[in-house]
């Protein structure tokens, strides 16, 4: 398997400006595809997390870098945890984008914790927290409550 391909996201992850936002945008079909079942969610998240995984660990091999700049997997799959709690709406996935993004580049406690795992871990669950609390968050305002 090319994992570099894998974890750059069909090299979206090269593009010079932003490739964590642009690698997001390319969560957005798969959680429109796998976001209208939480367990599906669940199911594809923790199948893609091993993929992500054993991409990410080859790129920081031939890199030597903690978190290259050009993975951006861990991007699509947080955005994808960000549908364990809610539906893909056009709202819905709007919303998660600006708000999963904040997150992310911000880091805020608890996913700042999570970027310290070592190796290919932390730069994966950082994400996938930042996914997760998305959707909490998310659904939240969307429940009205």
């Amino acid at each position: 398997m090319n994992w570099e391909l894998v974890a750059t996201g069909f090299y979206v992850g090269r593009i010079r400006y932003a490739p964590g936002t642009v690698g997001t945008l390319l969560g957005v079909p798969l959680a429109y595809l796998f976001g209208f079942k939480w367990w599906l969610v669940l199911l594809v998240g923790v199948s893609f997390y091993f993929l992500a995984l054993k991409s990410v660990e080859y790129m920081i091999g031939i890199t030597r870098e903690r978190d290259p700049e050009e993975v951006v997997i861990d991007e699509v799959l947080g955005y994808l945890f960000c549908f364990l709690l809610v539906e893909p709406t056009l709202k819905a996935l709007v919303l998660a984008f600006f708000l999963f993004r904040t997150l992310d580049i911000l880091k805020p406690f608890p996913i700042s914790l999570f970027e310290r795992l070592p190796g290919a871990h932390g730069v994966i669950a950082d994400d996938v927290v930042a996914g997760l609390l998305t959707g909490f968050i998310l659904y939240i305002i969307l429940s009205g409550g």
